[in-house]
């Protein structure tokens, strides 16, 4: 035991000492699994949408090359919105002891070709407490599973209570199941570090990089306004265009028509032709 915990020290010192120097506003913090804590890092990325994917890209073949023992990757994706605006994720489980190395030599890769990190969020949780609390548990659920097999190793026992012991035999045996379960989960999670990375379109925090990501939006305001004006004209062109020729064709021949027709309906019964004047004026005594 003390050969591996003066292993897990050195790697973590090792892994410490070769990390890169620290980058602008990121948190000096170690993912350190010998201290009982479980880290999960975090990085948010600001750059031009064009070079998003090749930083995930490398992001990702810097895990692979790795190996699949000391580092996964557990999830990626890449969204383009409307309006060309890219958004992006990666996230990978990595050893812990390089965990601290690698999310900072993340951060100088992304910071080589632009990017600005906006963000990092590095959490811990104690989970010694957690570890101790489930070893105090599988230890009194072994005591009292050696107290059951004792008692079932009886043989002036009624069947009553034997079956009784089967059935506390059961709950403790599911009981040990569980406590194992949960500190498997412990050593998994002292053992690997979640870490992501997470990609949005822009150019900067400053002044200029802010003034320029304005004017990005405002153009990209009046492409969707166009593309909405042009979706209307498509979905109401047809039918104006219908109603357009209705009334074309009724002023150039069927008015006409109509209004020969009801003149000679008009002579043949004697009476005049009614005209609009006809119909707004008041009627003379």
């Amino acid at each position: 035991m003390k050969w591996v915990v003066s292993s897990a020290i050195a790697l973590s010192l090792a892994g410490c000492s070769k990390a890169p120097e620290s980058s602008a506003g990121e948190p000096d913090i170690a993912g350190n699994s010998v201290a009982g804590v479980a880290f999960d890092y975090s990085y948010d990325l600001t750059l031009p949408s064009s070079r998003i994917s090749d930083l995930q890209e490398e992001h990702a073949r810097a895990c692979e090359r790795l190996g699949a023992t000391r580092c996964r990757i557990t999830g990626l994706r890449y969204t383009v919105g409307q309006q060309g605006d890219v958004s992006a994720n990666l996230s990978v489980k990595i050893a812990a002891p390089l965990a601290r190395a690698f999310g900072r030599a993340g951060v100088k890769q992304a910071e080589s070709v632009g990017a600005t990190l906006t963000g990092a969020d590095i959490s811990g949780t104690d989970v010694a407490t957690a570890a101790a609390a489930t070893a105090t548990e599988r230890t009194d659920v072994a005591t009292e599973r050696a107290r059951i097999d004792r008692e079932l190793a009886r043989v002036d026992l009624s069947p009553r209570e034997r079956a009784e012991l089967r059935q506390q035999q059961a709950v403790a045996q599911g009981q040990a199941t569980a406590a194992a379960a949960t500190a498997s989960e412990q050593r998994e999670s002292l053992a690997n570090t979640p870490m992501s990375f997470d990609y949005t379109t822009g150019r900067g925090t400053g002044l200029v990089d802010r003034l320029q990501d304005a004017g990005d939006t405002a153009l990209g305001s009046i492409g969707l306004t166009v593309t909405a004006l042009l979706w209307v004209l498509a979905a109401l062109g047809p039918p104006l265009l219908v109603i357009l020729l209705a009334f074309l064709v009724w002023r150039r021949w069927i008015q006409r028509w109509w209004t020969d027709l009801m003149a000679r309906i008009d002579r043949r019964t004697g009476r005049p032709l009614a005209t609009a004047h006809d119909a707004t004026s008041p009627s003379q005594r």
